[in-house]
């Protein structure tokens, strides 16, 4: 449908939502075509409501109404009428609400602030190849026994409070583990108010959280009271400040592709239609593969995309956002929201998929697609080329990859290492990863494809797999327990491909496992300190790399790269199950990284050669 000349006419970039002051509660909320507001007051969410006031239109077809009191701690709803049909919904301007979102909740938000809030600012980066990701869902991260954390707070954002959770071998967990490991942010799971889990009674459900119902609200199954509307949003202030104070910066996973609801979500109801695209035949534009999409390129739309993520950004000092299937939202719409929140904070994050989940009615100029990432300079996208090169084809479970015996894929995964991608317009353009939330683990992933193989030569691959991202250009990205071989076993010597509302014993990150396979997480420590140490690492631009980068001769199947710039450093790359002989050009070469270990300090000085282990990488620094 064409609603330009609604845009047009009634587009408004005003405040919308509701205004607190010592005297007066403002209303206000955007629905031009319809024939009727009321606003409805509730003094309990579930009671039938204390007071139902008529709004009146105002300018651009916004709906105003102005109490002349504070009305801090009501509950409240706007009923519409279109035709003869009358339909109550929540604001979707909402910043509050009380178990499982059913009706906002009036708040100043005056006491939700942890102690220290005001003086806390965002994580800096230089340069986005600066950041290490590290990609969890709140429930899944606290949620097993063995991560030590008091059973009130397991799968809840206090968990993230609680600093000195330990294994019974000392060895820290969750908060603590995060800190020893390294990483510089904090990628989480959809936290904004989802369908899927009933807020009451969240042990009984489970849902990854990429059911959007109100995107301006934290998500009360992660509440230790999901019926206390203000506790929600403290406790989630609490845990960006705990990781704020560990110098760990927080990644919101934003869905503003679509809404778990259709015909019923709250935009339809508020304004039919206008929120969503429509297929040729009428129905609802499927880009999403949820149903419905959102028509971003729509002047509303886009406002209420751009006053949400600024949303986030300012009450809740959130450091970047990762889009969820950014393909399905616009080019313009993507540069403003960066130009705005760089305005706020110039080291944001922004990255997101490059790709749709199924036929977009947006035009293919319009999409922020990975294949137009030179027209969203400021956004990175998922490298999936780099990642299938490594560990074999995602959708393909017997596929094997470079790592695992298909050499085949060499040329690249040199490209991946160099940054050298198509479609991207620098390095800071490209997250380099090999396993997230979506699909097999990568132990799962090498279990099912490299079955023929003892577990210690898949440990090999994992540990080549993790310093392959480590080592190359761009923004490398980690999901959480990868780095000690997390697994989602489903029974039957099968593993779970898509574990989006399967229960915690597939989910929940088995931290019993982190001692089970500590000389895996000590490696994958000590490549993010390496990488944090040598800047020729983590170039700015293709130019940079182009002139430190050489491709050298190696054995067949094998990769050696010389870096030089201000050090000269060497990558070897050894896949195949026998060790390989490299020659060193001229000089004595410092080993910082082997086959086992990964260190800032040198662990061996070699001249002339080096047998480079079965299934490994070594890296060298040339001695000045």
């Amino acid at each position: 449908m064409d609603f330009s000349a609604v845009d047009a006419r009634f587009a408004y970039q005003g405040f919308l939502g509701v205004e607190l002051t010592d005297c007066r509660t403002a209303f206000s909320v955007w629905a031009p075509e319809a024939e009727d507001v009321e606003l409805r007051l509730y003094r309990v969410q579930d009671d039938a409501p204390c007071d139902q006031i008529p709004m009146k239109m105002d300018e651009n077809g916004v709906w105003r109404y102005e109490y002349p009191k504070r009305l801090d701690g009501l509950y409240y709803t706007y009923a519409f009428t279109y035709g003869d049909e009358t339909r109550e919904c929540i604001d979707i301007n909402a910043i509050a609400a009380g178990a499982n979102g059913l009706r906002g909740y009036i708040t100043g938000l005056s006491g939700t602030d942890p102690a220290g809030w005001k003086n806390q600012d965002y994580v800096k980066l230089e340069n986005p190849s600066d950041a290490v990701i590290y990609e969890l869902s709140v429930r899944d991260f606290s949620s097993d026994p063995s991560s030590g954390i008091a059973e009130n707070f397991r799968g809840k954002f206090s968990a993230f409070t609680d600093l000195y959770s330990r294994l019974p071998s000392g060895e820290p967990t969750c908060l603590g583990h995060l800190k020893k490991l390294g990483i510089t942010h904090v990628h989480l799971l959809p936290v904004f108010d989802f369908e899927g889990v009933d807020e009451e009674n969240p042990s009984t459900s489970y849902n990854w959280g990429y059911n959007p119902s109100n995107y301006n609200i934290p998500e009360g199954s992660y509440s230790q009271n999901p019926n206390d509307p203000e506790l929600r949003i403290k406790e989630f202030k609490s845990l960006v400040s705990a990781l704020h104070k560990e110098g760990i910066g927080v990644v919101m996973d934003v869905v503003y592709n679509h809404t778990y609801r259709s015909k019923d979500s709250s935009f339809n109801i508020t304004y039919p239609d206008y929120y969503y695209r429509r297929s040729a035949n009428g129905c609802f534009s499927n880009g999403s593969g949820c149903g419905n999409e959102l028509a971003s390129e729509r002047a509303m739309v886009r406002k209420f995309i751009i006053d949400s993520v600024l949303w986030w950004a300012k009450e809740y000092k959130i450091d970047g956002f990762r889009f969820d299937l950014m393909a399905v939202l616009d080019t313009e719409t993507m540069n403003q929201i960066a130009k705005k929140l760089k305005e706020i904070n110039p080291s944001a994050l922004l990255y997101g998929e490059g790709w749709t989940g199924g036929e977009s009615a947006l035009s293919y100029e319009r999409s922020a697609s990975k294949e137009n990432a030179r027209k969203v300079p400021q956004y990175a996208f998922f490298n999936d080329n780099y990642r299938d090169a490594v560990k074999g084809h995602n959708f393909n479970d017997a596929d094997l990859g470079y790592i695992s015996g298909n050499y085949h894929y060499r040329q690249t995964v040199i490209n991946g290492l160099l940054g050298s991608a198509v479609w991207a317009g620098s390095p800071s353009q490209i997250v380099n990863y090999c396993e997230a939330h979506d699909n097999l683990t990568l132990w799962d992933k090498l279990i099912l494809s490299a079955g023929g193989c003892h577990d210690d030569d898949r440990k090999k691959m994992s540990r080549l797999a993790m310093a392959l991202i480590m080592l190359a250009q761009g923004v490398p990205f980690i999901h959480a327990g990868q780095e000690f071989l997390r697994s989602k076993p489903a029974g039957h010597g099968k593993y779970d491909h898509n574990s989006y509302k399967s229960p915690d014993s597939v989910n929940s990150v088995k931290w019993y496992r982190l001692d089970e396979n500590i000389r895996e997480s000590e490696y994958c420590r000590g490549l993010i300190a390496f990488r944090k140490a040598h800047p020729v690492l983590r170039l700015t631009n293709f130019y940079d790399i182009e002139h430190a980068a050489e491709v050298l001769s190696s054995p067949d199947g094998t990769i050696a790269i010389k870096l030089t710039r201000v050090e000269e450093m060497l990558i070897l790359v050894n896949p195949i199950p026998r060790a390989k002989m490299f020659l060193l050009p001229d000089g004595e070469w410092y080993l910082h990284i082997s086959d086992i270990k990964a260190s800032t300090e040198p662990l061996a000085t070699y001249c002339e050669a080096i047998a480079v282990p079965p299934i490994s990488a070594m890296v060298l620094i040339k001695k000045v």
